[in-house]
Parts: C-alpha cells; structure tokens; sequence
C-alpha cells in the first residue's frame, strides 16, 4: 500500500543546527546548539536582533544554497519512491527563494516539481491534507504538534529545540538510518 508522505527541509534534510554560525556571526554571539533551545530565534538571540529575521530567506538566500543533506537523506527518499509511495518537500521558506530551494532539490538528486513552499509555519496542516499526507517527517514542534492534533502521524527528528514535545501520533527518531528503518520495514 503507498503513502504520500511530506517531508521538511530545515532542520529535517539538513542539519538542524546548521543556522547557528551564521546567527552567531550575525548577531555577535556564541550559542552552541546544546543552547539553540527554541525555533524561535529572537528566544534564542534576543529581540534585539529582530533586524535578521525581517526577509531573512530573500536578504541571506545564500545560505541555502550552502547547505549540505543528511547523511541517508535521498537514499531513503528514493528507496520510498521505488517501494510505491510519494514524497512531497513541504517547507515553510519563502515561495521567493523557490529557484534556490529547486535547485538545492535538484543537485542532491531529488524531484524540484515536488516542492511546496508555505512562506511560514502556519499551512503545514493544511497542505498535509491537501496532500493526503499519511506521514510527515518534521523538526519543528509546534508543527509537529499541530499535525499530531490533526490525526497526522509525524516523525520527529530529535534536537535541542523538540525536547518537550511527544503525542498520540508522534514517533521521536535521532537520524535517517531509523527513520528508514521505521517507513522501510
């Protein structure tokens, strides 16, 4: 039986840290990601630093372009893809940057036509079910939270920032190789 299953990008494909030297050269500071404690950088940082945030994937679009995939990232996607189920990128970037988001899809061997691009947290759900999502793979926990309240089952990838977070419908892994081990059973 296939499954449509959705999947983040910030902090799911890529190293859920990997903002924190940037933030810290921004910003001056020196928070390691044991202290990266919040998704919401102006916990983190301050909200003296608002300034970063404004149109932050447009003014350092850069950095996406800079990111490197989990280890076991397209292997499992494309061992889905072959075992019959559909995957689908849902991420919360801007649908401005959407070339750079394509294109880092595309040069690590991943379908680009399969991006949907929220611009913000808030249409996880809903594009969950536009999509029929059995399953979303997902790092952030008021998202994780709401698509669990919604009956959607989610993997949890484990930081710093989802410690406090568990429900019906949520299963916590620390990598790829066991979430490969949970949809490719």
């Amino acid at each position: 039986m296939s499954r449509n299953i959705c999947i983040d990008i910030d902090g799911t494909m890529i190293d859920p840290y990997f903002f924190v030297p940037y933030l810290n050269k921004l910003t001056g500071k020196e928070i390691t990601n044991d202290q990266f404690i919040s998704t919401n950088w102006n916990d983190v940082y301050g909200t003296e630093y608002d300034w970063i945030y404004e149109n932050f994937d447009i003014n350092y679009s850069y950095i996406y372009e800079e990111m490197n995939i989990l280890d076991n990232v397209t292997n499992v996607i494309n061992q889905l893809e072959r075992s019959g189920d559909k995957v689908f990128f849902v991420t919360a970037r801007s649908s401005e940057i959407d070339d750079i988001t394509k294109k880092w899809i595309s040069n690590n061997g991943l379908d680009p036509d399969l991006v949907y691009s929220l611009s913000g947290n808030g249409g996880k759900v809903s594009m969950a079910k536009k999509l029929r999502c059995d399953i979303f793979i997902e790092d952030d926990p008021e998202n994780a939270i709401n698509l669990d309240k919604a009956g959607i089952k989610v993997i949890l990838l484990d930081c710093a920032y989802n410690q406090n977070i568990d429900g019906q419908n949520i299963i916590r892994v620390k990598n790829w190789k066991e979430i490969q081990k949970i949809l490719l059973k």
